[in-house]
């Protein structure tokens, strides 16, 4: 039996409340619209509906652009409010939809050509291309278009991870210098209101000025608190158990839940950096353990580290935590290496003897990929913890659930008359993610109890 404690005292520390996806949605449609909006200050005469909505994309398309890095940059005045996995959330998804207005953009231009004379339309196509007033315009939409289906096919590129972002970091820099100074050429507004110029100009500066950061200045922040490693070995048949620790003295300190991106390379400027959400409750520290599935060549190498060898850390990062949360109850659902965060959160909990039900439902293919059972049994005696175990491909007299993390197991955990109440943490593959967020709403869970991160961006 759980320790007694009294509710209240069992619940963690509340802190700052992080930025809900929602909220930060708002945030940039709002930021990104603002330049569109500041045009109409310029006292230029209104056009016909179709200039000024060709207008319209035009200005928000450059903008989005502009703002796109912001998003992916690590900023801790941002990543540290919202959380890295919402920001990327909202760079991948409006990526999509700049993708969509960069490709139309010069379709738009020239479709009322198309309309009043056809026979000059693809003249007048391919004058963009080599009038030097739009030349550049062009360059960038070229580019733009490689630069979305490196991003879209990445997996399929052959790329590796790390020359891939160097392609995709270096990419963004000339697309929106080249598109920057298409606005300022061609742009009607900068003609007779030079600020609004200097507004895309500065804007440019700072989207560039973003991607020196992450690439120059972050890392000499990150080499001034460097880790070293303490042990890697096979936790399953498909996943490593990294512990790392502090190589120094200096403060560092994290919330169940969170993850880091790490890297093994020699140097702290190389763009060999991986994400990995964190395994261990903070009073581990100054070790820090991760449950990482082997999947690709980099994490198929991660038996040759050594004991004592340089590892970089930048973190942490994420807002999968039970920072200023105030359930009744915790049901927690982890795939495959999805169980490292999930565990982190457990561990902590467990360290404070919460007094709450906790409900753990753990999933994978096979039970040779199953990590922490001997420990789980440990916990029920700290914790009110049940286990229910999900298998695809179950051993023969298997007591757990068969198939997936489904409503019948789900109800079956949370079989409680306040479950309204509790919160509901999910972490895994992405289609696992999405399956379990479908079955929690069709169990009439409230959105708003649901917290995910899904392994990978």
């Amino acid at each position: 039996m759980p320790m007694t404690a009294s509710s209240d005292s069992a619940l963690p520390a509340v802190k700052r409340s992080p930025m809900s996806y929602q909220t930060l949605l708002v945030l940039y449609l709002a930021v990104v619209l603002l330049p569109w909006v500041l045009s109409y200050f310029e006292g230029l005469a209104i056009r016909g509906w179709y200039e000024e909505l060709v207008s319209f994309l035009s200005i928000i398309g450059l903008s989005m652009m502009l703002f796109q890095f912001a998003l992916n940059a690590r900023v801790d005045a941002l990543a540290g409010r919202a959380g890295v996995d919402n920001t990327m959330r909202v760079h991948t998804k409006f990526g999509e939809y700049l993708g969509y207005l960069i490709l139309l953009h010069p379709f738009l231009i020239v479709l009322p050509r198309f309309i009043v004379a056809p026979s000059f339309a693809l003249d007048d196509v391919w004058d963009l291309f080599i009038q030097p007033e739009t030349s550049t315009g062009m360059y960038a939409w070229s580019l733009m278009l490689v630069w979305i289906l490196m991003s879209v096919f990445k997996e399929k590129t052959g790329l590796s991870y790390e020359a891939w972002r160097y392609a995709h970091s270096a990419g963004f820099i000339a697309i929106i210098i080249l598109a920057t100074h298409h606005a300022v050429t061609i742009g009607r507004h900068g003609r007779y209101n030079a600020w609004f110029d200097v507004m895309w100009v500065l804007l440019c500066i700072m989207a560039v000025a973003l991607v020196l950061y992450i690439y120059f200045i972050r890392p000499l922040a990150i080499a001034k608190k460097p880790f070293k490693v303490v042990d890697c070995h096979k936790g399953s048949a498909n996943d490593w158990y990294l512990t790392i620790a502090k190589d120094g003295d200096f403060p560092f300190d994290f919330d169940a839940g969170q993850f880091t991106w790490l890297s093994t390379s020699k140097s702290v400027f190389a763009r060999s950096e991986h994400p990995f959400s964190i395994a261990s409750s903070p009073s581990a520290l100054p070790q820090i353990s991760y449950v990482i599935r082997e999947l690709g060549d980099y994490t198929s190498q991660l038996g040759k580290l050594k004991p004592g060898q340089r590892i970089w850390l930048d973190g942490p990062h994420g807002v999968f935590t039970q920072n200023a949360r105030n359930a009744k109850g915790i049901v927690l659902l982890a795939g495959g290496a999805g169980i490292g965060p999930i565990m982190s959160i457990l561990r902590e909990l467990g360290d404070r003897c919460d007094s709450r039900p906790v409900r753990l439902i753990y999933g994978n293919r096979m039970i040779e990929q199953m990590m922490f059972l001997e420990e789980f049994d440990a916990l029920q005696s700290k914790l009110d913890l049940q286990l229910h175990l999900v298998l695809e491909q179950p051993p023969k007299n298997f007591e757990g659930h068969k198939g997936f993390i489904d409503t019948q197991v789900i109800s079956q955990a949370i079989d409680h008359p306040e479950h309204g109440c509790w919160d509901f943490y999910i972490c895994g593959p992405p289609i696992m993610v999405k399956a379990v967020v479908k079955n929690l709403q069709k169990l009439s869970i409230s959105n708003d109890r649901i917290l995910y991160e899904q392994l990978g961006f």
